[in-house]
Protein backbone atom coordinates (compact mmCIF):
# COMPACT_ATOMS: atom_id res chain seq x y z
CA UNK A 1 0.00 0.00 0.00
CA UNK A 2 2.63 2.83 1.01
CA UNK A 3 4.32 1.61 -2.34
CA UNK A 4 1.01 2.59 -4.12
CA UNK A 5 0.94 5.74 -2.11
CA UNK A 6 4.18 7.25 -2.89
CA UNK A 7 3.46 6.08 -7.01
CA UNK A 8 0.03 8.27 -6.60
CA UNK A 9 2.25 10.93 -5.06
CA UNK A 10 5.23 10.76 -7.61
CA UNK A 11 2.22 11.51 -10.85
CA UNK A 12 0.85 14.27 -8.50
CA UNK A 13 3.77 16.39 -8.06
CA UNK A 14 4.90 16.37 -11.25
CA UNK A 15 1.53 17.06 -12.69
CA UNK A 16 1.52 20.39 -10.34
CA UNK A 17 4.74 21.39 -10.90
CA UNK A 18 3.68 20.91 -14.64
CA UNK A 19 0.69 23.30 -13.92
CA UNK A 20 2.52 25.93 -12.20
CA UNK A 21 5.51 26.18 -14.89
CA UNK A 22 2.77 26.21 -17.76
CA UNK A 23 0.44 28.84 -15.42
CA UNK A 24 3.37 30.63 -14.98
CA UNK A 25 4.89 30.96 -19.05
CA UNK A 26 0.60 31.43 -20.08
CA UNK A 27 -0.31 34.25 -17.17
CA UNK A 28 2.81 36.33 -18.16
CA UNK A 29 1.77 37.39 -21.66
CA UNK A 30 -1.67 38.02 -19.98
CA UNK A 31 -2.78 41.63 -20.70
CA UNK A 32 -6.20 43.28 -19.88
CA UNK A 33 -9.52 42.65 -21.62
CA UNK A 34 -8.87 42.42 -25.35
CA UNK A 35 -12.23 43.43 -26.87
CA UNK A 36 -13.46 44.65 -30.79
CA UNK A 37 -17.01 45.88 -31.91
CA UNK A 38 -18.56 45.10 -35.17
CA UNK A 39 -22.19 46.33 -35.97
CA UNK A 40 -24.24 45.22 -38.81
CA UNK A 41 -26.68 47.11 -40.73
CA UNK A 42 -28.89 45.57 -43.59
CA UNK A 43 -29.61 47.88 -46.36
CA UNK A 44 -32.40 48.84 -47.83
CA UNK A 45 -31.22 48.02 -51.54
CA UNK A 46 -28.22 47.04 -53.38
CA UNK A 47 -27.49 46.72 -56.85
CA UNK A 48 -24.45 43.99 -56.68
CA UNK A 49 -26.40 41.35 -54.29
CA UNK A 50 -29.74 40.16 -53.17
CA UNK A 51 -28.42 41.42 -49.66
CA UNK A 52 -26.55 43.90 -48.34
CA UNK A 53 -25.11 44.99 -44.97
CA UNK A 54 -23.31 48.21 -44.08
CA UNK A 55 -20.64 47.03 -41.22
CA UNK A 56 -18.98 48.67 -38.44
CA UNK A 57 -15.88 47.57 -37.06
CA UNK A 58 -13.52 49.00 -34.20
CA UNK A 59 -10.25 47.25 -33.32
CA UNK A 60 -7.92 48.69 -30.35
CA UNK A 61 -4.34 50.11 -31.81
CA UNK A 62 -2.64 48.47 -29.54
CA UNK A 63 -4.56 44.70 -30.87
CA UNK A 64 -3.94 45.75 -34.31
CA UNK A 65 -0.32 46.36 -33.69
CA UNK A 66 0.03 42.76 -32.96
CA UNK A 67 -1.26 41.88 -36.71
CA UNK A 68 -0.19 44.65 -38.45
CA UNK A 69 3.74 47.12 -37.85
CA UNK A 70 2.05 50.39 -37.41
CA UNK A 71 4.95 51.70 -35.78
CA UNK A 72 7.28 51.96 -38.64
CA UNK A 73 9.83 54.27 -37.56
CA UNK A 74 9.99 51.97 -33.97
CA UNK A 75 9.37 55.22 -31.89
CA UNK A 76 6.94 53.36 -29.67
CA UNK A 77 4.95 55.58 -30.60
CA UNK A 78 2.15 55.41 -33.29
CA UNK A 79 1.09 58.69 -35.94
CA UNK A 80 -2.13 58.62 -37.96
CA UNK A 81 0.32 58.77 -40.46
CA UNK A 82 1.43 56.10 -39.66
CA UNK A 83 -1.88 54.15 -39.79
CA UNK A 84 -2.52 55.48 -42.72
CA UNK A 85 -0.05 54.38 -44.60
CA UNK A 86 -1.40 50.57 -43.73
CA UNK A 87 -4.65 50.95 -45.04
CA UNK A 88 -4.27 48.16 -47.63
CA UNK A 89 -3.12 45.84 -45.32
CA UNK A 90 -5.63 46.89 -42.80
CA UNK A 91 -8.40 46.58 -45.71
CA UNK A 92 -7.39 43.05 -46.28
CA UNK A 93 -6.76 41.41 -42.95
CA UNK A 94 -10.47 42.27 -42.55
CA UNK A 95 -11.27 41.30 -45.48
CA UNK A 96 -9.76 38.26 -44.12
CA UNK A 97 -10.52 37.98 -41.01
CA UNK A 98 -14.06 38.87 -40.46
CA UNK A 99 -15.89 36.86 -42.99
CA UNK A 100 -19.47 36.64 -43.59
CA UNK A 101 -21.38 33.62 -45.29
CA UNK A 102 -25.04 32.79 -46.54
CA UNK A 103 -25.48 29.69 -46.52
CA UNK A 104 -22.65 28.05 -48.16
CA UNK A 105 -21.84 31.13 -50.04
CA UNK A 106 -19.17 34.08 -48.69
CA UNK A 107 -20.23 37.57 -47.71
CA UNK A 108 -18.34 39.83 -50.30
CA UNK A 109 -16.25 42.61 -48.34
CA UNK A 110 -16.54 45.91 -51.06
CA UNK A 111 -16.72 49.72 -50.47
CA UNK A 112 -14.58 50.39 -47.70
CA UNK A 113 -15.02 54.15 -46.16
CA UNK A 114 -11.88 55.99 -45.12
CA UNK A 115 -10.39 54.65 -41.76
CA UNK A 116 -11.22 57.19 -37.94
CA UNK A 117 -9.41 56.26 -35.25
CA UNK A 118 -12.19 56.67 -31.85
CA UNK A 119 -12.02 56.67 -28.02
CA UNK A 120 -13.19 53.56 -25.72
CA UNK A 121 -12.49 53.16 -22.36
CA UNK A 122 -9.26 54.84 -22.40
CA UNK A 123 -7.68 52.48 -25.79
CA UNK A 124 -7.29 54.50 -29.27
CA UNK A 125 -9.31 52.73 -31.67
CA UNK A 126 -9.41 52.07 -35.25
CA UNK A 127 -12.94 52.59 -37.06
CA UNK A 128 -13.70 51.42 -40.05
CA UNK A 129 -17.00 50.97 -42.17
CA UNK A 130 -17.58 48.54 -45.31
CA UNK A 131 -20.19 47.24 -46.97
CA UNK A 132 -21.40 42.92 -47.14
CA UNK A 133 -23.02 41.81 -50.17
CA UNK A 134 -24.51 38.77 -49.87
CA UNK A 135 -26.73 36.31 -51.80
CA UNK A 136 -29.06 35.93 -48.63
CA UNK A 137 -29.12 36.96 -45.06
CA UNK A 138 -26.34 36.42 -43.29
CA UNK A 139 -26.40 33.17 -41.46
CA UNK A 140 -22.49 32.78 -39.82
CA UNK A 141 -19.80 34.86 -39.11
CA UNK A 142 -16.44 33.22 -38.72
CA UNK A 143 -14.43 35.99 -37.00
CA UNK A 144 -10.24 35.40 -36.64
CA UNK A 145 -8.92 38.48 -35.60
CA UNK A 146 -5.94 37.45 -33.07
CA UNK A 147 -6.77 33.77 -33.57
CA UNK A 148 -3.87 32.12 -31.67
CA UNK A 149 -2.12 35.08 -30.31
CA UNK A 150 -4.84 36.51 -27.67
CA UNK A 151 -7.33 33.75 -25.85
CA UNK A 152 -8.61 36.50 -24.21
CA UNK A 153 -9.74 38.24 -26.94
CA UNK A 154 -13.79 38.65 -28.05
CA UNK A 155 -15.88 40.58 -30.31
CA UNK A 156 -19.12 42.62 -29.28
CA UNK A 157 -21.52 42.09 -32.18
CA UNK A 158 -24.57 44.11 -32.45
CA UNK A 159 -27.34 43.44 -35.57
CA UNK A 160 -30.23 45.96 -35.87
CA UNK A 161 -33.05 43.65 -36.33
CA UNK A 162 -31.77 40.75 -35.14
CA UNK A 163 -33.91 38.56 -32.76
CA UNK A 164 -30.44 38.17 -30.33
CA UNK A 165 -29.36 41.91 -31.34
CA UNK A 166 -26.08 41.88 -28.91
CA UNK A 167 -23.45 38.82 -28.68
CA UNK A 168 -20.57 38.53 -27.15
CA UNK A 169 -18.28 36.37 -28.94
CA UNK A 170 -14.91 34.21 -29.11
CA UNK A 171 -13.23 33.83 -32.26
CA UNK A 172 -14.24 31.14 -34.26
CA UNK A 173 -16.83 30.30 -35.94
CA UNK A 174 -20.48 31.34 -34.80
CA UNK A 175 -24.20 30.37 -36.11
CA UNK A 176 -26.43 34.05 -36.71
CA UNK A 177 -29.10 32.18 -37.84
CA UNK A 178 -32.30 32.67 -36.16
CA UNK A 179 -32.45 29.71 -33.30
CA UNK A 180 -35.39 28.30 -31.85
CA UNK A 181 -35.10 29.84 -28.23
CA UNK A 182 -37.03 33.50 -27.14
CA UNK A 183 -35.06 36.48 -27.61
CA UNK A 184 -34.93 37.19 -23.71
CA UNK A 185 -33.89 33.50 -23.35
CA UNK A 186 -30.79 33.71 -26.38
CA UNK A 187 -29.94 36.93 -24.41
CA UNK A 188 -29.44 34.72 -20.98
CA UNK A 189 -28.12 31.95 -22.90
CA UNK A 190 -25.29 33.89 -24.60
CA UNK A 191 -24.32 36.08 -21.52
CA UNK A 192 -24.31 33.33 -19.52
CA UNK A 193 -21.36 31.38 -21.30
CA UNK A 194 -19.94 35.07 -21.52
CA UNK A 195 -19.36 35.14 -17.93
CA UNK A 196 -17.77 31.36 -17.47
CA UNK A 197 -15.95 32.07 -20.37
CA UNK A 198 -15.03 35.17 -19.22
CA UNK A 199 -13.60 33.74 -15.74
CA UNK A 200 -11.84 30.61 -16.89
CA UNK A 201 -9.71 32.44 -18.88
CA UNK A 202 -9.23 35.74 -17.09
CA UNK A 203 -5.86 34.66 -15.74
CA UNK A 204 -5.95 37.65 -13.58
CA UNK A 205 -8.75 36.95 -11.78
CA UNK A 206 -8.09 33.31 -11.11
CA UNK A 207 -4.87 34.17 -9.89
CA UNK A 208 -6.37 36.48 -7.65
CA UNK A 209 -8.61 33.56 -6.27
CA UNK A 210 -5.38 31.34 -6.06
CA UNK A 211 -3.85 33.40 -3.74
CA UNK A 212 -6.83 33.54 -1.93
CA UNK A 213 -7.57 30.06 -1.46
CA UNK A 214 -3.74 28.62 -1.02
CA UNK A 215 -3.71 29.31 2.61
CA UNK A 216 -7.36 28.86 3.08
CA UNK A 217 -5.74 25.19 4.73
CA UNK A 218 -3.52 26.48 7.05
CA UNK A 219 -4.02 28.82 10.72
CA UNK A 220 -1.07 30.99 11.87
CA UNK A 221 0.12 29.82 15.51
CA UNK A 222 2.56 31.49 17.11
CA UNK A 223 3.77 32.93 13.69
CA UNK A 224 4.06 29.47 11.70
CA UNK A 225 1.92 28.08 9.48
CA UNK A 226 -0.17 24.34 10.94
CA UNK A 227 -2.27 22.68 8.62
CA UNK A 228 -5.80 22.37 9.75
CA UNK A 229 -6.87 19.60 11.68
CA UNK A 230 -10.26 18.80 9.98
CA UNK A 231 -11.24 20.03 6.78
CA UNK A 232 -14.78 21.55 7.26
CA UNK A 233 -12.56 24.20 8.63
CA UNK A 234 -11.09 24.78 5.50
CA UNK A 235 -14.07 24.44 3.75
CA UNK A 236 -15.99 27.03 5.76
CA UNK A 237 -13.21 29.26 5.02
CA UNK A 238 -13.41 29.04 1.22
CA UNK A 239 -16.90 29.37 1.39
CA UNK A 240 -16.67 33.00 3.30
CA UNK A 241 -14.13 33.98 0.63
CA UNK A 242 -16.09 32.87 -2.33
CA UNK A 243 -19.13 34.82 -0.67
CA UNK A 244 -17.78 37.52 0.29
CA UNK A 245 -15.63 38.45 -3.28
CA UNK A 246 -19.28 37.11 -5.06
CA UNK A 247 -21.05 40.41 -3.07
CA UNK A 248 -18.34 42.56 -3.62
CA UNK A 249 -17.94 42.00 -7.17
CA UNK A 250 -21.71 42.01 -8.05
CA UNK A 251 -21.66 45.54 -6.19
CA UNK A 252 -19.69 47.02 -8.55
CA UNK A 253 -20.50 45.21 -11.88
CA UNK A 254 -23.87 46.19 -11.10
CA UNK A 255 -23.06 50.07 -10.32
CA UNK A 256 -20.53 50.38 -13.72
CA UNK A 257 -22.83 47.67 -16.22
CA UNK A 258 -25.60 49.89 -15.66
CA UNK A 259 -23.62 53.32 -16.17
CA UNK A 260 -23.78 54.56 -12.73
CA UNK A 261 -20.27 54.67 -11.88
CA UNK A 262 -17.50 54.70 -14.77
CA UNK A 263 -13.73 54.44 -14.33
CA UNK A 264 -11.10 53.80 -17.17
CA UNK A 265 -10.29 50.46 -18.03
CA UNK A 266 -6.86 51.18 -18.02
CA UNK A 267 -6.53 52.22 -14.35
CA UNK A 268 -9.19 49.32 -13.18
CA UNK A 269 -6.69 46.31 -15.07
CA UNK A 270 -3.88 48.41 -13.17
CA UNK A 271 -5.30 48.03 -9.44
CA UNK A 272 -6.59 44.38 -10.54
CA UNK A 273 -2.90 43.41 -10.49
CA UNK A 274 -1.77 45.46 -7.85
CA UNK A 275 -4.76 43.59 -5.92
CA UNK A 276 -2.65 40.19 -7.25
CA UNK A 277 0.53 41.46 -5.71
CA UNK A 278 -0.46 42.51 -2.43
CA UNK A 279 -3.07 39.63 -1.48
CA UNK A 280 0.58 37.21 -2.18
CA UNK A 281 2.38 39.11 -0.34
CA UNK A 282 0.17 39.17 2.46
CA UNK A 283 0.55 35.25 2.61
CA UNK A 284 4.27 35.75 2.71
CA UNK A 285 4.28 38.77 5.16
CA UNK A 286 1.09 38.88 6.75
CA UNK A 287 0.53 43.28 6.51
CA UNK A 288 -2.70 43.00 7.36
CA UNK A 289 -4.05 40.62 10.29
CA UNK A 290 -7.41 40.14 8.80
CA UNK A 291 -9.03 36.86 7.77
CA UNK A 292 -8.84 36.47 3.51
CA UNK A 293 -12.37 36.74 3.57
CA UNK A 294 -11.70 40.85 4.13
CA UNK A 295 -9.24 40.83 1.54
CA UNK A 296 -11.59 39.15 -1.00
CA UNK A 297 -13.97 41.34 0.17
CA UNK A 298 -12.15 44.68 -0.62
CA UNK A 299 -10.47 43.92 -3.84
CA UNK A 300 -13.32 41.95 -5.24
CA UNK A 301 -14.82 45.21 -5.60
CA UNK A 302 -12.38 46.41 -7.67
CA UNK A 303 -12.27 43.11 -9.46
CA UNK A 304 -16.18 43.64 -10.29
CA UNK A 305 -15.17 46.95 -12.50
CA UNK A 306 -12.88 44.41 -14.21
CA UNK A 307 -15.77 42.11 -15.00
CA UNK A 308 -17.96 45.11 -16.45
CA UNK A 309 -15.59 46.25 -19.12
CA UNK A 310 -17.95 42.97 -21.28
CA UNK A 311 -20.70 44.76 -20.68
CA UNK A 312 -20.30 49.18 -20.41
CA UNK A 313 -20.44 49.35 -24.17
CA UNK A 314 -23.39 47.27 -25.09
CA UNK A 315 -26.17 48.61 -26.95
CA UNK A 316 -28.56 47.71 -24.71
CA UNK A 317 -32.44 48.90 -23.59
CA UNK A 318 -32.28 49.05 -19.44
CA UNK A 319 -34.52 45.50 -19.68
CA UNK A 320 -32.17 43.95 -21.59
CA UNK A 321 -28.74 45.19 -19.90
CA UNK A 322 -30.40 44.12 -16.34
CA UNK A 323 -31.02 40.64 -18.02
CA UNK A 324 -27.39 40.38 -19.31
CA UNK A 325 -25.98 41.52 -16.23
CA UNK A 326 -27.35 38.85 -14.11
CA UNK A 327 -27.08 36.10 -16.69
CA UNK A 328 -23.03 37.44 -16.80
CA UNK A 329 -22.77 37.21 -13.24
CA UNK A 330 -24.14 33.99 -12.66
CA UNK A 331 -21.87 32.94 -15.30
CA UNK A 332 -18.82 34.48 -13.50
CA UNK A 333 -20.29 32.49 -10.40
CA UNK A 334 -20.05 29.32 -12.13
CA UNK A 335 -16.36 29.60 -13.28
CA UNK A 336 -15.79 30.68 -10.11
CA UNK A 337 -17.42 27.38 -8.71
CA UNK A 338 -15.51 25.23 -11.07
CA UNK A 339 -12.23 26.84 -10.46
CA UNK A 340 -12.39 26.65 -6.34
CA UNK A 341 -13.50 22.42 -6.79
CA UNK A 342 -10.13 22.33 -9.06
CA UNK A 343 -7.70 23.70 -6.76
CA UNK A 344 -9.43 23.29 -3.10
CA UNK A 345 -9.44 19.32 -3.00
CA UNK A 346 -5.92 19.69 -3.89
CA UNK A 347 -5.01 21.78 -1.38
CA UNK A 348 -7.12 19.87 1.13
CA UNK A 349 -4.86 16.65 -0.08
CA UNK A 350 -1.53 17.96 -0.06
CA UNK A 351 -1.80 20.48 3.12
CA UNK A 352 0.37 18.66 5.52
CA UNK A 353 2.99 17.94 2.81
CA UNK A 354 6.32 19.90 2.65
CA UNK A 355 5.43 20.16 -1.28
CA UNK A 356 2.66 21.83 -0.44
CA UNK A 357 4.37 24.53 1.99
CA UNK A 358 7.17 25.39 0.09
CA UNK A 359 6.09 24.38 -3.74
CA UNK A 360 2.16 26.02 -3.72
CA UNK A 361 2.07 28.16 -0.83
CA UNK A 362 5.40 29.72 -0.31
CA UNK A 363 6.95 29.27 -4.25
CA UNK A 364 3.10 29.59 -5.68
CA UNK A 365 3.00 33.46 -3.57
CA UNK A 366 5.82 34.07 -4.58
CA UNK A 367 5.73 33.52 -8.38
CA UNK A 368 2.17 35.49 -8.31
CA UNK A 369 3.97 38.77 -7.02
CA UNK A 370 6.42 38.76 -10.18
CA UNK A 371 3.28 37.80 -12.17
CA UNK A 372 1.29 40.48 -10.87
CA UNK A 373 3.65 43.62 -10.95
CA UNK A 374 4.98 42.58 -14.28
CA UNK A 375 1.43 43.11 -15.58
CA UNK A 376 1.31 46.04 -13.16
CA UNK A 377 3.70 47.69 -15.17
CA UNK A 378 2.47 46.26 -18.42
CA UNK A 379 -0.76 47.83 -18.11
CA UNK A 380 0.43 51.22 -16.46
CA UNK A 381 3.00 52.06 -19.54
Amino acid sequence: MSAFIRLIWSHTYRYLTLFLLVLTSTALQAHESSTAYLNLEPLSSSSTADTAYKAKYELSLRDLALLIDIDSNQDSQVSWAEVKSQTTLIEQLIAAQVTLAAGDQSCQTTNFAPLAINTRGGFNYLHTEFELGCAAPISELNYQVLAGIDAKHRLILTQAGSELPVQVLTVGQTSLGAGTDSGWLSTATNFLKSGIHHLLIGWDHLLFLFVLLIPAVYVRKQKQLVAVAKPQAALLEVFWIATSFTLAHSITLSLAALGIVSIPARFIESLIALSIAFAALNNLVPMLRVRAVYLAFVFGLIHGFGFANVLVDLPLATSERVLALLSFNVGIELGQLVFIAIVFPIALLLRHTGFYKSVIFYAGSFVSIAIALWWFFERIT
